[in-house]
């Protein structure tokens, strides 16, 4: 169901560039957008980056849900996206996406869960200052994708893939890895041909330059479970084929 009340509608145009070795769209262009235009509507709103960064404070990427409807390959030129927020809940203010081609047909939707945290402390700001930073006339619309996510945890019969040390060309303005690289990190454990159908992830601590973080993997059926760790669980990830 589309929003009514508070929204932003993009386009969102696709090159040679946007699209790997399995002949989709990369997972991380599709995040690239999204947050982009998340970016644009928060600010226009009045609780944008620039408006945070002048309170001492930053949004956070928590959670993200993302499914394709039909699979977004060279043929397709380009798409709308439409994304609107939802009306917080305690410490986590949701925010949906919905994309459609030229002749209406929805490509994806997807759901994500932002949390806003104290720039120096890194400290999540309680739920009366969230409610103060962020207001607006939300809508009651909710992304035709359900917000529960999967737990994952790292278990014996996971397998390590590879190791990678963050670089400088990883980190975003807030010096830290950027939400859409983890996608990367995730779908480099597929094989070449392998497309994905529906990707979850889970933020779960921050990556910085020079870290190096260890990818782990294991299957089961057409669902492909990743989990980063440095010391600890960075970041996990439910990769679902298109088999």
């Amino acid at each position: 169901m589309l929003p009514k009340k508070t929204f932003l509608i993009t386009d969102c145009p696709l090159y040679d560039s946007n699209f790997d070795t399995s002949g989709t769209v990369r997972l991380q262009r599709i995040m690239d957008f999204m947050q982009d235009a998340a970016g644009r509507h928060a600010q226009k709103l009045g609780f944008g980056w620039d408006n945070l960064d002048s309170t001492g404070c930053l949004w956070v990427l928590s959670k993200l849900k993302l499914r394709f409807d039909r699979p977004v390959t060279r043929q397709t030129e380009g798409f709308t996206l439409c994304t609107w927020p939802l009306r917080p809940q305690r410490f986590f203010a949701e925010r949906c996406f919905e994309a459609s081609d030229a002749n209406g047909n929805r490509l994806f939707c997807a759901t994500s869960v932002w949390l806003i945290i104290d720039r120096n402390s890194r400290k999540i700001v309680s739920s009366d200052r969230l409610n103060d930073i962020y207001n607006c006339d939300f809508d009651d619309a909710h992304s035709d994708i359900s917000a529960d996510f999967e737990r994952i945890r790292r278990t014996d019969d996971y397998a390590l893939c590879y190791e990678r040390t963050v670089r400088r060309s990883d980190l975003d303005v807030n010096g830290h890895v950027n939400n859409t690289v983890y996608a990367n990190l995730a779908v480099d454990v597929l094989s070449p041909d392998e497309r994905v159908r529906e990707v979850q992830i889970v933020y779960q601590k921050e990556l910085r330059l020079g870290d190096t973080v260890r990818i782990f993997s294991r299957r089961a059926d057409d669902a492909v479970y990743v989990v980063g760790e440095r010391d600890e669980t960075c970041f996990s990830a439910l990769l679902t084929l298109d088999v």
